[in-house]
């Protein structure tokens, strides 16, 4: 769910994973949202009207963690299959897995 922390008012709830969410973050403009699911997949939302822009997979078991960078171009996701990815944020392209 998104929320306008104002009036306390729904304004989104994202739909689109398959199983329980484990995290989410706001990138440091506040245009998207990305989450993290048990479902092994990690997705970007637009905040402002909750439509979803790219699913990332990859990972074999669930993502428990996940941030975008600075300048918002990258997003990392870690999961419990002991690998940390990193995705482009931008068209969901995987760049590198970090094992471990």
């Amino acid at each position: 769910y998104i929320f306008d922390t104002e009036t306390n008012n729904l304004l989104h709830t994202l739909r689109g994973h398959r199983d329980f969410v484990l995290c989410c973050r706001f990138s440091k403009d506040g245009r998207r949202v990305m989450t993290g699911s048990t479902d092994r997949t990690a997705k970007i939302w637009e905040s402002m009207t909750g439509r979803l822009l790219l699913t990332l997979r990859g990972h074999t078991s669930w993502v428990h963690a996940c941030d975008f960078s600075p300048g918002g171009t990258l997003v990392v996701t870690a999961s419990d299959d002991r690998t940390a990815c990193v995705w482009n944020a931008e068209n969901g392209t995987l760049l590198l897995v970090l094992e471990g």
